[in-house]
């Protein structure tokens, strides 16, 4: 079922100007919004509402379905599992941990977990959660290695609809490949079929799929 726009705008509290989209980097979401949401500090915006998102399924949560979605959670003491209960399902980690360096050196500031949404029946879904955890450094009394640490209670998330690729992307990119490759001698080759398996999903795939300017779906699956 096709969800109109009227009746998904439920979240009234964002002061975002008519027109703008609130779109950050992973360096600007955690420099300027969760690492002063921890240390209590005031925001250049008020645009992440503060909601436990692991009480409820992603797409009842407040705000646009058809965007991205930006929360301040409680962090779970044990998300270092492999699965999260939340709503009717559970919230399972997927690929590795990325690290958020601070800009002008490579400290490590925070880290970016990835989540997809599977219904208690074990049924997979496209929905996709990216959660940003503040860490700090911490050097033990008898080794010089440093080891990372969560820092404070708060993480922010970032929930969307992930859709499909369909052949005609695959396609233009296998085009954009071998035009790379082989230069102008492209239009002598036949497109070549797209292949459906796909082996791994990164935090940046992800991303990039849910940029699509218009998704429609059904939210409950």
């Amino acid at each position: 079922m096709e969800m109109p726009r009227s009746q998904i705008q439920r979240n009234e509290s964002l002061k975002i100007p008519v027109g703008f989209r609130f779109y950050p980097t992973d360096q600007e979401l955690v420099i300027h919004y969760l690492k002063r949401k921890v240390h209590s500090l005031q925001f250049p915006a008020t645009v992440i509402p503060e909601f436990d998102i692991f009480q409820t399924n992603p797409w009842e949560l407040p705000g646009d379905l058809w965007e991205k979605r930006y929360f301040f959670s409680k962090r779970k003491m044990n998300l270092n599992k492999c699965s999260v209960s939340a709503g009717c399902g559970y919230w399972k980690a997927i690929g590795k941990d990325k690290k958020i360096v601070a800009p002008g050196n490579n400290q490590t500031i925070a880290k970016k977990k990835s989540f997809i949404f599977y219904k208690g029946n074990c049924t997979k879904t496209r929905w996709v959660m990216h959660q940003y955890c503040l860490v700090g450094s911490l050097t033990t009394p008898f080794s010089t290695q440093k080891f990372t640490m969560p820092v404070g209670e708060w993480v922010v998330c970032c929930l969307f609809w992930r859709k499909k690729k369909g052949k005609n992307q695959f396609k233009k990119k296998r085009l954009m490949d071998l035009q790379v490759i082989m230069g102008n001698n492209i239009s002598q080759i036949a497109s070549p079929s797209c292949s459906s398996g796909i082996t791994e999903i990164s935090c940046d795939d992800l991303d990039q799929e849910a940029s699509s300017d218009c998704i429609i779906f059904q939210p409950s699956t």
